[in-house]
């Protein structure tokens, strides 16, 4: 699954469900910044969005850096990672030493809406959970 693909199943999350919000960030002026700006019932963070089978799951050292930073200030990024040959999504977050850790796990084998809001309501969760 590529990653227009999982940027497809977020889009149709959004128009069903009003408290959902996400725009795709296309920016060849800032260095590392995510894919999405999303806000889940009122619960606002950022995805970059990976689908591959590389170790590091191919983050630039600019996106690490962005992560780094953007936690240091506070606030909250995750990365939403397909792995093709484990059909498998993973949610990760940066953490300070500059590896991604893994938040949370969602095997399936075969992507839906219903697995995607799954992931998307974890991530909300992992941001602020004192709000879901």
């Amino acid at each position: 699954m590529k990653e227009s693909k999982i940027w497809f199943y977020i889009n149709q999350i959004q128009k069903k469900f009003k408290d959902y919000h996400f725009i795709r960030i296309e920016s060849a002026t800032i260095n590392g910044i995510p894919d999405v700006n999303a806000c889940v019932k009122g619960n606002e963070f950022w995805l970059e969005l990976k689908s591959n089978n590389t170790k590091n799951y191919g983050l630039s050292k600019y996106q690490i850096n962005w992560f780094i930073k953007r936690r240091r200030a506070g606030g909250f990024a995750f990365i939403l990672h397909y792995t093709p040959l484990k059909s498998e999504f993973k949610l990760l977050e940066v953490r300070e030493d500059g590896f991604p850790f893994v938040v949370s796990r969602f095997p399936h084998t075969k992507p839906s809406l219903v697995c995607i809001q799954e992931i998307l309501t974890a991530a909300a969760r992992a941001a602020h959970p004192e709000h879901l």
